[in-house]
């Protein structure tokens, strides 16, 4: 080494020990020397260009999972709610050049904004300034108003000391944290977005490293619940047993979890259910030996340790907690991350979030203070029980991390004038109270609705004028108003308060399948035995996407059970996987090859899920709107060969070939089947359903029929609104000369019958509605017995243009065909001949007839059995449906009985029916 450098470097050592006594100048050297040469092997000691990262959130589950390993478990609870996670690479190259503050896997930095961030904000300043100055034409009294109210705001930060660590699932330009830390870091660095650009700097200074706290104060963020301070002091108490990094300003998250909750556990189980953490906000930390200036740039870490600092509950404060973006699950090692929101409601939660979103920003303050009203963010959700309506706004407010209040008109509503009103200032005032709020009000419509149905203007001034003034006196915090209906039609001037309404139709296939993915995802549920630990052994980068870990095999299993649900909501989705796994449960306990283990609640077949539909679709009541598939097949009926190839090349090919039938001239809107009672034309549209895989609607024509006015009308629109949602569909109308007689010939003074008809005929010109897509799969079926008795307008091409008679039995094949059918289910003598038996019967028989002679023919065999029995030749214990068995003198008892239901006559005037059309 040359005498000049033995000089700069004894100079050099010099400094140091009159700077640092203490510090031992060796291993600086070394730290000096193995620093240059990691740069000069990276090639970046003329590079002034940082790195920049982009700064995104994971679930803390999530965030957990990739720590655990990296972090002593001594203080993973200590750091994990406070650590970002960068690249393994990016994070020794950031430990050579702070080498002095790794400690346990984390290694604590001076993270900063990006400059391109830094310019952003500046315009978003500028912007928004400038809106100020456009949008206030009157006086600032608005201005003045926030100044006075609202809370103090946070003096914004240039420098954030934050923990690091490093692992090798993460992108090298990108950093990640939970919900939680990237809310404290928008509000130090005085940002309200999400898109933050970040770098990480050494510290500059030993006076910036974590230190333990002397005294802290922390302020509960107010929410919906009375709590008392006593539960809240426990609750902190057990909160920061264990020591816990925080930075001044910060909101402070502690779940609400039995061993933080103590003995107050039960007298919150609502609020754990609803809420399930609360919120605190540091508003002062104190050191014992600071030396940090007051004006410094830098927001230093401080511990506090129960026992050493002395920890204050300050009065409660209004503000905005940080928002929850996905949903959390219990389970560490699950790599799914999903939205908050299911998937199926996600194009609703958009669209409600953008109407928000100016009111959360204070975007639209400026504009509304030179209106002479204010801007009022009042939202209607229309829609039917089950649609997800109340997920949707539960889901929002967490979203936004706001306060959820819910209120129920039928409560608010009296029979006087002004205990109605007296109502709706609780609601306010209780709405102030809770802010920032989503106040949801549900069954709007009977607000300000008398007794007779009719408006009642004074309550519908009282709301419209209270809750004007609450937006044009209160701007401290956002309040959200959403009313949530059945019926989309209210009362003028209630529906012209609202800014936006929003209407949820029900799911199509692929909405369905989509919320079906969500539910497997965040239940962490496989469908396949080899594929149980698919999620374990799936590696994913930890990206933030949303996107499901699911096979091709699952993704079909999903979609063909998406495919039989049509008509289901969301809450009917939900219900449905509880009962998949109900019945995936019951049929693992009663395996024996799994008596020795318990039952595995992450495996779901597709049996499972079809037991689930057949359970839940037994209890649904016989609504007309409870489309369902039946069981049927063409074995059990006998016969009509020609009948069925017929009906299969109407409808067959439209389903399976629905790109070959878009023109509309090739659209075939129903058929019509005819023909003598007992014939099978009920039987025949059932097979159909059932071999194409199609919903199935039955609807008697007599059961529409309302003595209501309007009421007969309105059934047949829900019949074929459900039709459509549930397409593709076959409704079949019997007994269709009830509902749609001709027109003018029924003699009904009120013309209750004509309406009926005419409302038949508009729906079934307007099979093309708008509530699916698919809509143009709704196929018609008719049945009747006197189709001289219809409306002929009805029968017009484009309607029920195809006539298709349905007539008895003839021929020795076709009877012994159907007895074959009806009698698949029976046990037979093997001399019984069903050939023989179909040539004593008439040449013309019905299936009601041919069912008739085995019904005798079963009966008399259970005579004999009985007879048996009496006479000691059987044991009634032996006795079961097996033991019936039909001899050759039983069914000839059911030949003797024999008795034609449809007359010569009758046969005759169908034939000249079948004739005439």
């Amino acid at each position: 080494m040359k005498k000049d450098e033995l000089v700069k470097l004894w100079v050099l050592k010099f400094c140091l020990k009159v700077l640092y006594p203490k510090f031992n100048v060796f291993t600086f050297l070394v730290f000096l020397a193995i620093k240059y040469r990691y740069y000069y092997l990276k090639g970046k000691i003329h590079n002034s260009k940082m790195d920049t990262y982009s700064l995104k959130t994971l679930p803390n589950g999530r965030i957990l999972s990739l720590i655990k390993d990296i972090v002593t478990e001594k203080y993973l609870r200590v750091f994990s709610h406070k650590c970002i996670i960068i690249s393994k690479e990016r994070y020794i190259q950031l430990c050579v050049e702070n080498f002095f503050y790794h400690d346990n896997g984390v290694l604590w930095v001076t993270m900063k904004l990006s400059p391109e961030s830094k310019k952003k904000q500046q315009e978003n300043v500028d912007s928004s300034h400038s809106n100020r100055l456009k949008y206030n034409l009157n006086f600032v009294t608005s201005e003045i108003h926030k100044r006075l109210y609202t809370d103090n705001i946070s003096e914004v930060k240039s420098e954030r000391i934050v923990p690091l660590v490093g692992s090798n699932l993460v992108e090298e330009n990108a950093a990640y944290t939970n919900e939680d830390e990237l809310f404290n870091i928008a509000s130090t660095f005085g940002i309200n977005t999400d898109d933050i650009d970040v770098t990480f700097h050494p510290i500059n200074a030993f006076e910036n490293a974590p230190k333990i706290a002397t005294s802290a104060e922390v302020s509960l963020s107010i929410n919906e619940y009375d709590l008392e301070n006593d539960f809240l002091k426990e609750l902190l108490s057990n909160h920061f047993e264990t020591p816990k990094a925080v930075c001044l300003n910060d909101m402070i998250s502690i779940n609400l979890t039995p061993t933080n909750m103590s003995k107050y556990n039960f007298r919150y189980i609502d609020l754990v259910e609803n809420c399930g953490k609360l919120y605190f906000k540091c508003k002062k930390l104190e050191a014992n030996e600071s030396s940090t200036p007051e004006n410094c740039e830098t927001l230093q870490v401080f511990y506090i340790v129960k026992g050493v600092t002395q920890l204050t509950l300050g009065d409660g404060i209004h503000t905005v907690k940080p928002r929850n973006k996905y949903f959390e699950v219990k389970d560490l090692n699950q790599q799914q991350i999903s939205h908050i929101c299911p998937t199926g409601l996600k194009d609703r939660f958009n669209q409600i979030q953008e109407t928000i979103k100016p009111f959360l920003t204070g975007q639209i303050d400026e504009m509304s203070s030179s209106l002479p009203s204010p801007i009022i963010p009042m939202i209607l959700l229309t829609g039917p029980i089950g649609s997800g309506r109340h997920l949707l706004v539960r889901v929002l407010a967490k979203y936004n991390g706001l306060n959820f209040v819910q209120f129920d008109c039928n409560s608010i509503q009296n029979s006087t004038a002004k205990q109605t009103e007296s109502k709706i200032s609780s609601v306010i005032q209780k709405a102030k109270s809770a802010a920032p709020v989503v106040v949801l009000l549900d069954n709007f419509d009977v607000l300000a609705v008398d007794s007779e149905n009719n408006e009642d203007f004074r309550i519908t001034e009282y709301f419209n004028s209270t809750v004007t003034n609450l937006y044009e006196n209160y701007t401290k915090q956002p309040i959200i108003f959403i009313a949530l209906t059945e019926k989309a039609d209210l009362k003028p001037n209630m529906m012209r308060m609202f800014l936006e309404r929003i209407n949820f139709k029900k799911l199509d296939v692929e909405q369905r399948q989509d919320t079906l993915q969500w539910f497997i995802s965040v239940m962490n549920i496989t469908t396949d035995d080899d594929e149980k630990d698919f999620y374990e052994n799936h590696q994913r980068i930890a990206d933030g996407s949303e996107k499901h870990v699911l096979s091709d095999h699952m993704k079909d299993v999903l979609y063909r059970v998406a495919s039989k649900t049509e008509t289901f909501l969301q809450g009917d989705i939900d219900v449905l996987m509880h009962f998949a796994l109900r019945e995936s449960y019951l049929k693992q306990t009663k395996c024996p090859t799994l008596i020795t283990r318990d039952a595995d609640l992450r495996f779901i077949q597709e049996e499972d899920f079809d037991k689930a539909l057949e359970t839940m679709r037994s209890l649904q009541s016989q609504h007309l709107d409870a489309p369902k598939i039946p069981k049927v097949y063409w074995e059990d009926i006998g016969g009509l060969a020609r009948l069925k190839k017929e009906l299969l090349k109407t409808i067959e090919f439209p389903i399976k070939y629905p790109h070959l039938f878009k023109s509309s001239s090739l659209k075939r809107s129903g058929i019509l089947l005819y023909g003598p009672p007992g014939c099978g034309k009920t039987l025949v549209a059932k097979a159909v359903s059932t071999e194409l895989n199609v919903s199935f609607m039955s609807v008697k024509g007599p059961e529409l029929l309302n003595m209501y006015i309007g009421q007969s009308e309105e059934n047949v629109r829900k019949v074929f609104s459900a039709a459509r949602a549930s397409s593709p569909c076959i409704v079949f109308l019997d007994e269709l000369d009830a509902l749609a007689p001709r027109r003018g010939a029924t003699g009904d003074s009120g013309g209750a019958s004509d309406r009926v008809v005419s409302q038949l005929l508009a729906e079934v010109d307007g099979v093309d509605g708008e509530d699916s897509p698919s809509s143009s799969f709704v196929f018609i079926m008719g049945a009747t017995n006197r189709p001289d008795l219809l409306e002929q307008s009805l029968l017009r091409p484009g309607r029920l243009d195809k006539l298709v008679y349905v007539g008895p039995y003839t021929g020795l094949t076709e009877k012994t065909s159907v007895l074959t059918a009806l009698c698949r289910s029976y046990k037979l003598r093997p001399e019984v001949d069903l050939e023989a038996v179909a040539a004593t019967l008439p040449d013309s028989c019905t299936g009601a007839d041919l069912l008739q002679v085995t019904t005798t023919a079963r009966s008399a065999a259970v005579r004999g059995l009985v007879d048996k029995l009496h006479n000691g030749l059987v044991k009634e214990s032996e006795l079961s449906a097996e033991s019936v068995v039909i001899g050759v003198s039983d069914f000839w008892e059911g030949v003797e009985s024999f008795r034609p239901s449809v007359t010569e006559e009758e046969l005759a005037y169908y034939e000249s029916l079948q004739r005439q059309f």
